[in-house]
């Protein structure tokens, strides 16, 4: 009998389900017996990790309370220090600070990383954006703690073995930030689910959470001016403000199911991703949806946007610039084969094989 791995996951938190909840869910698979440290898990996703052994820190209280962990940032590094995985080697899967936890010195902490977190390291204009309208009036005090907060997030990034990061972008961010090295094993895209389900129709389309920074509001403006049909896919801080200067051409579907979103990507004549990402998991949904990307060149997409292949890359972030790719997009010179081949790159069979083989060594070393 196989003994088993003296080991331990660790995610951030589980209040929504996004890319990198899927991530770990994967990991978790991996290793279904490990016990899960996390500051919170709302109850809506219990089905998720009902017969897990999840282990949430005492912030969970306070979250029962009002449920937006960013009105208990002050807590979060007194909580980790209280959170000490009993475990050889501990795996965690961050984009905050789960990965600041308290890890005993002679055990290995594997850190996958989908970037620095971007409370700290990012332009001070997203922590603005992304601080709860009652704290606003805080902003500069949260300024000086969150000074502090770099300071402890950096002294904490030295402590992990190993780092892996999500794409070359992250990569170059943990050198940056952190002063750390790191190999790189990308996220993946489910091939199996993610698959053509109808004929082209003439839209075009743009899908994710709408929020200023994501130059959603240039697509609407090209697309009030063409007058062609776009479908937008996705909710936010801009939404009303986006649906009030859109033109009936374009058609807002709001918060959609996946299997929604993978007839839209199916439908569409191309998918529109004109934000800057730390991966992009999107553009690899389309593609494998059978629908090429017009992308941004930059972050994640320089790595899931392939060009002439599977969609095409943008440097200049203006209208006229997208306006004229848009103008001569033709859909049908990329070719359904190439497209899902490019996805299959990225597939759940391939992260975990690859994550396997990165944690193999120091597994066989307990």
């Amino acid at each position: 009998m196989k003994p088993e791995i003296n080991i331990a996951l660790a995610h951030d938190s589980f209040t929504q389900l996004g890319g990198s909840e899927r991530v770990f869910d994967c990991i978790h698979e991996l290793y279904p017996d490990a016990p899960v440290y996390t500051l919170v898990a709302d109850e809506k996703y219990r089905n998720l990790f009902d017969d897990w052994d999840l282990r949430t820190s005492f912030i969970q209280h306070l979250y029962l309370i009002k449920k937006n962990l960013q009105y208990w940032l002050i807590f979060i590094p007194l909580a980790l220090k209280f959170m000490k995985p009993q475990a050889k080697v501990v795996l965690s899967s961050s984009s905050s600070f789960i990965r600041n936890l308290n890890v005993d010195k002679n055990s290995i902490h594997v850190n996958y990383c989908h970037t620095p977190a971007r409370f700290l390291w990012g332009e001070q204009e997203y922590a603005a954006q992304e601080l709860p309208k009652i704290l606003k009036p805080l902003y500069p005090l949260l300024m000086k703690y969150l000074s502090w907060m770099q300071k402890w997030d950096y002294a904490h990034a030295q402590k992990v073995t190993h780092f892996i990061a999500n794409s070359a972008e992250v990569q170059s961010r943990i050198k940056k930030y952190y002063n750390r090295d790191s190999v790189v094993i990308h996220p993946f895209v489910d091939v199996n689910f993610w698959k053509p389900t109808r004929s082209k129709q003439d839209y075009f389309l743009i899908a994710g959470r709408l929020h200023a920074h994501k130059n959603n509001e240039k697509i609407v403006e090209i697309f009030n001016e063409l007058g062609w049909p776009l479908h937008v896919v996705g909710t936010g801080r801009q939404e009303e403000y986006l649906r009030s200067i859109a033109k009936p051409n374009i058609t807002f579907l709001g918060r959609v199911s996946d299997e929604v979103l993978r007839d839209e990507y199916s439908g569409a004549k191309g998918y529109i991703y004109p934000q800057f990402e730390d991966f992009g998991m999107m553009p690899l949904e389309a593609a494998a949806c059978g629908t090429a990307t017009l992308g941004l060149a930059r972050g994640g997409s320089l790595e899931t946007i392939e060009p002439g292949v599977s969609g095409e890359l943008f440097s200049d972030v203006t209208k006229d610039s997208i306006k004229t790719y848009i103008q001569a997009w033709d859909h049908l010179k990329y070719n359904l084969q190439a497209l899902q081949n490019h996805a299959n790159k990225f597939s759940k069979e391939s992260f975990k094989r690859k994550l396997t083989e990165f944690m193999k060594p120091i597994t066989e070393t307990l």
